[in-house]
């Protein structure tokens, strides 16, 4: 049998005629235009998303994905930049500006903090005066003199201490002539004495004990005297009109140096042909005993 046939069927028959190509069904177009305008609305909204910007929250419409925060953000001008001609804010101020240093309310201490004081306080400035006078018209060579007026012993007490009987330095020195342990300690020996620093009437004996045994020692060493002799620190050192009086080598000046900087120092430097090393003291000292403040 033609597997071509089935029992009850004529024989395979011819096919028809197709004719001409069917048109598009309708209803396939519709769908087709359908997608077409699906696509086409979201890319218009895709791009409205992007290129128009849309109000933030608070209605200032700036785009809310671009603010990160409210604050504003300010750029440092280059270097280059012109300043700009926007006025200044001014606050308003309780003070005044000004351009000069502001003065402390309260005067500076006149001492350093390490400074102490010893008990019962400062003498009154008419028994200083007294004990200074009397210290510098007593004599502690034996066999030797030295001539200098109780001015030069209230000069250089004005100069340490300011006539201050119970200030101790920080350095140690002390009292009225600002004696320190190892000048007590030397003076005591060298001239066979018991003067205590802490009495003003003995730490004024033990200042014009040092003036003396500087004045003989210098004078012998450095400027040719006589040992034993009489010294004198009356000299006013006018020796050069074109030098001031506190820079002449002299025995005034070498010993208010002295009694300051420390005999070996002095000693030093005029041996090696230096001056005084502390010129300020000096002329501070001299200017004393032409001023007289004590007066």
């Amino acid at each position: 049998m033609d597997p071509s046939t089935e029992p009850g069927d004529a024989g395979p028959q011819p096919d028809p005629d197709p004719g001409p190509a069917l048109a598009p069904d309708p209803d396939n177009g519709a769908g087709t235009w359908l997608v077409v305008f699906v696509l086409l609305f979201a890319a218009i909204a895709v791009a409205v998303f992007l290129f128009i910007p849309t109000s933030s929250p608070d209605g200032s419409g700036s785009p809310a994905a671009v603010t990160t925060s409210s604050e504003p953000t300010t750029e440092s001008p280059s270097p280059s930049a012109e300043p700009t001609t926007a006025a200044p804010t001014v606050e308003p101020s309780s003070a005044p500006e000004t351009t000069e240093p502001a003065l402390p309310t309260v005067p500076p201490s006149e001492h350093p903090p390490c400074t102490t004081y010893l008990e019962g306080g400062p003498a009154p400035a008419s028994e200083v005066e007294a004990a200074l006078e009397d210290a510098a018209g007593t004599q502690f060579w034996t066999n030797s003199s030295v001539d200098f007026s109780a001015d030069l012993l209230k000069a250089i007490a004005w100069m340490e201490s300011g006539w201050q009987t119970d200030i101790v330095a920080c350095d140690g020195g002390t009292g009225l002539m600002q004696i320190q342990p190892a000048t007590e300690k030397f003076v005591n020996q060298r001239f066979e004495a018991d003067l205590d620093r802490d009495d003003y009437g003995d730490n004024a004996m033990l200042g014009s004990a040092q003036v003396q045994w500087l004045a003989k020692y210098f004078a012998v060493n450095e400027f040719g005297g006589a040992d034993p002799g009489d010294y004198s620190l009356a000299d006013d050192c006018s020796r050069d009109e074109s030098v001031p009086d506190h820079q002449e080598l002299c025995l005034l000046n070498t010993v208010i140096s002295a009694y300051q900087a420390g005999f070996g120092t002095v000693e030093e430097a005029l041996d090696a042909g230096g001056g005084y090393t502390n010129l300020q003291y000096v002329e501070t000292v001299r200017a004393l005993l032409e001023q007289r403040p004590w007066e």
